[in-house]
């Protein structure tokens, strides 16, 4: 048998050209959230809020039978609790009695910021806002603690961006809104 030599592709150490090419898209892209101002942080226009690690939200039509027979889908919109991961630092104290408390948060406000090129740090690209909130449930670990909210009506926003991702307006392109009391749109 015969021993054959094989070319290895060494790692290259050359690197791509600089140029003065603004990125393209999100370079870097992050969450917060704000509660009333029961948060807070040092990042430039979210002083009230605070950086989100994840969090998860789901709106659902609830249903049965399956959609070979006997599909029947309910006119009700529901909405689940929000689960926030959050650093653990000094708003747990705060957080933790507004839930004991039983208060009530006015609104809430998660929202994806990112960097679009200089000058363009911390801009909006999208935004959910709910009312008419309760913390429910709060579990904590060393490194995070674990927020639950029940919410009323949610309203979403995002913003308009051309085909290069350059921010043309903060207006917002779409929007939507529901009332999960009343099950109706919101203007």
């Amino acid at each position: 048998m015969a021993i054959t030599k094989v070319a290895i592709n060494k790692p290259s150490t050359n690197t791509a050209p600089v140029t003065d090419n603004p990125p393209i898209g999100s370079v870097t892209s992050s969450f917060f959230v704000s509660m009333d101002d029961l948060l807070h942080s040092n990042v430039e226009n979210y002083e009230t809020a605070a950086p989100l690690l994840w969090f998860n939200s789901v709106e659902e039509r609830v249903t049965v039978g399956n959609k070979a027979n006997e599909y029947q889908a309910s006119a009700t919109i529901y909405h689940s609790l929000i689960e926030l991961h959050l650093q653990t630092d000094s708003k747990m104290p705060v957080l933790r009695q507004h839930m004991r408390n039983n208060n009530n948060i006015a609104e809430m406000k998660i929202s994806r910021v990112g960097h679009i090129g200089d000058g363009s740090e911390n801009t909006e690209f999208y935004s959910s806002t709910y009312t008419n909130c309760h913390i429910e449930h709060i579990e904590e670990f060393p490194d995070k603690i674990i927020v639950k909210v029940s919410v009323s009506t949610r309203s979403d926003t995002a913003a308009e961006t051309s085909h290069d991702a350059v921010q043309a307006t903060t207006s917002g392109s779409t929007a939507s809104g529901w009332d999960y009391t009343t099950n109706k749109a919101m203007a």
